[in-house]
């Protein structure tokens, strides 16, 4: 029994122990902490109350302090802009920025623009004979070719256009006029007698004195577009096509007297309508201050009708020996070249140089060829070529 009962109090004793390791006192908590352990050290108490903030200033002090700050000054002239505007001279050229000196020939926006040129130019035309000044009375023919030649002409080229959008793209209208003309007389010296060659063979062979007149009007009309490319900053291109109409008219009249002709007279008329496409391009090379070299070519084909009347008479008008007309559709290639230089700047430029446009085979007037075949006739196309000074002058809007 004895051993019992130290048994019962050992276990009595180690219960006691395990509940007082499974729920300790925490420091705070209103009780006694746990006796510390081999295996756990003593914990320090905690503090029975937490620290109090430090006071820190009230709204009104705040506010005063405010008061208190000089005022914010404004920067002069405000805050510049972060994003800058965009530079109008880009990206009408592959952003390249246009000079002032290139801006009349490459401009960097749209809108209108107009050019006009004054033309002092000399045509000429390849089938204007007249007659032989035969230096011999018997069946030879021995002497030089008389022709009839142009005089220096005046005429007007006008251009109006219009740019779109960053001013690649452009259309435009082109009117060109020039006219000229020629007075001529000719005179056998002693020995001497005109063979004609505008009238029929074995009518009027022979006279003494000749007197002829020359006119020409010459019209186009251009309906263009056009591209305008800056290569770089000194040299640009402007590209070209179209379409052209024309009408082209030459009057020559002729007057015989002596011999065989008893005032004779021939009149030819030759005019030539004609449309079609045409291509180019025009450059400048601009150098110091805007002074620059300017260039531009065209070509083209033109399809259309050439209309050429002949009337012969003798005798004062009282006999008729030609009352003939030779109509002929044809197609007509034209080409012009001009070369020059001037000066531009920002909207307008000045130029001037050499031109030369060429049509060829424009004009078919019928010859008689036979003196005893009444119908023995020949037609013998002509060339026209129109060469001289051009004066421009360009604005943009």
């Amino acid at each position: 029994m004895a051993h019992g009962r130290v048994w019962l109090g050992v276990g009595l004793l180690l219960a006691t122990a395990g509940a007082a390791v499974a729920q300790p006192v925490y420091p705070g908590g209103g009780g006694t902490a746990a006796p510390p352990s081999a295996f756990m050290p003593a914990m320090p108490p905690m503090p029975s109350t937490l620290p109090q903030p430090m006071p820190g200033p009230d709204i009104k002090t705040l506010s005063g302090a405010a008061d208190e700050l000089p005022p914010v000054k404004e920067l002069p002239g405000g805050l510049p802009e972060l994003i800058p505007a965009p530079d109008r001279h880009h990206g009408a050229c592959g952003g390249h920025e246009i000079d002032g000196f290139m801006t009349p020939f490459i401009p960097a926006h749209g809108g209108w623009y107009s050019q006009a040129e004054f033309l002092l130019q000399r045509p000429r035309n390849s089938d204007l004979d007249f007659a032989f000044v035969n230096s011999t009375t018997g069946l030879g023919t021995v002497g030089p070719l008389e022709s009839l030649k142009y005089e220096l002409g005046t005429g007007v080229r006008a251009e109006v256009g219009y740019r779109y959008g960053e001013g690649k793209w452009e259309t435009a209208f082109a009117y060109t006029y020039l006219t000229a003309g020629t007075d001529r007389t000719l005179n056998a010296g002693p020995g001497q007698v005109l063979l004609p060659t505008l009238t029929r063979p074995g009518l009027t062979d022979r006279a003494l004195t000749a007197l002829g007149n020359l006119d020409l009007d010459y019209q186009t009309f251009d309906m263009l577009i056009a591209r305008r490319t800056l290569v770089d900053e000194h040299f640009g291109v402007r590209w070209i096509g179209g379409f052209r109409f024309t009408d082209i008219r030459q009057i020559l009249n002729m007057a015989y007297d002596g011999l065989d002709a008893r005032q004779a007279a021939v009149a030819s008329r030759s005019r030539f309508q004609g449309f079609g496409p045409i291509v180019g391009a025009e450059a400048v090379l601009a150098g110091w201050k805007g002074f620059h070299m300017y260039t531009r070519a065209t070509g083209g084909l033109l399809t259309g009708r050439n209309i050429n009347q002949l009337v012969e008479t003798n005798d004062a008008g009282a006999s008729t020996y030609v009352n003939t007309h030779y109509d002929v559709r044809k197609v007509v290639p034209t080409a012009s070249v001009a070369i020059g230089a001037g000066w531009q700047y920002r909207s307008i430029s000045l130029r001037g140089g050499y031109e030369i446009t060429h049509y060829q085979g424009i004009f078919e007037r019928p010859r008689f060829t036979d003196d005893v075949g009444q119908g023995k006739v020949n037609t013998r196309p002509a060339n026209l070529t129109l060469e001289g000074l051009f004066l421009q002058a360009a604005v943009s809007y």
